[in-house]
């Protein structure tokens, strides 16, 4: 009797739960008297001695210690780019009126000597941590939602997974990302020297490196809630690769959401219905 009891409260408890509200709406016709959603702006803030480690911080006038803060990472193919190439991201979320921190992060790159994949899921481990520590001073939580742009959607994925790290994610979304390296569309395709200098040696010498730096081969029934999108005209993540993640996905029994535009090239250009799917997946999950 006493379990029953206790099942039925524990039954109750998640029947009362509501899912998170992480949009402001806009003010209706004749109010004047709402409060007014702005963000602050600080940039290139510090997480490590390296140039490279740094990011851009926006805190929104409303925001508190529930919702989750978007942390994105940038595309580049491991070796380059910048924050400054995903503004029009963080604009997106902005426009969105999302009552969330956003953190537009640049991470140590495998073009600079003795930088792989680890020191790039230690840059990501750094980076959390810091905005943990700081989460009080902030006003803001310390619940991450990692959102990676190709080589950055692996990384979030990977460190959403790996052992490397803290595994401080909440919940992940990768966007046409690698996942299976070890599969020969990737290390013999069109991003082989890239994958290359991300292990730091070629596939043939290191097998248990690419299947440890491999997303899918992390995945268990404990990893955070993701949603992945892939191009169904992406030749340089080939379908392949979209194939195997949603079976592992479902291999995992962990909490997913996939989407396969097969209109999309890897220069993915459909970014206002993929934030608001973001946005709905944070809202249900985290």
């Amino acid at each position: 009797m006493k379990y029953i009891t206790f099942l039925a409260f524990i039954l109750l408890l998640s029947s009362c739960r509501s899912n998170l509200e992480l949009l402001v709406p806009e003010s209706a016709p004749g109010i004047t008297n709402d409060v007014q959603l702005t963000y602050s702006e600080n940039l290139d803030l510090s997480y490590g001695k390296n140039i490279l480690q740094n990011y851009d911080l926006y805190l929104p006038s409303t925001r508190n210690t529930r919702n989750p803060v978007i942390v994105l990472l940038h595309p580049g193919a491991w070796r380059i780019g910048d924050k400054a190439a995903i503004n029009s991201v963080v604009k997106r979320f902005i426009d969105k009126r999302v009552n969330c921190a956003i953190v537009n992060a640049n991470y140590r790159l495998t073009s600079s000597v003795g930088i792989t994949y680890v020191e790039q899921i230690d840059d990501i481990n750094t980076l959390l941590n810091n905005l943990k520590r700081q989460a009080d001073s902030l006003k803001i939580s310390s619940n991450f939602l990692l959102v990676g742009i190709s080589s950055g959607g692996h990384l979030a994925m990977l460190y959403a997974n790996s052992t490397l790290g803290d595994r401080l994610a909440k919940g992940v979304a990768g966007i046409v990302p690698p996942v299976n390296l070890t599969s020969p569309s990737i290390y013999n395709g069109m991003i082989k020297n890239d994958v290359q200098k991300l292990i730091g040696k070629p596939f043939s010498s290191t097998k248990e490196d690419y299947f440890r730096a491999s997303p899918i081969f992390q995945f268990n029934y404990g990893s955070p809630p993701m949603i992945v999108f892939f191009g169904g005209k992406d030749e340089t993540v080939p379908l392949d690769q979209s194939e195997i993640c949603k079976k592992m996905f479902i291999l995992s029994r962990m909490k997913y959401e996939y989407i396969l535009d097969p209109n999309q090239t890897h220069d993915w250009n459909a970014w206002d219905q993929t934030v608001n799917k973001i946005i709905t997946f944070a809202e249900k999950n985290l």
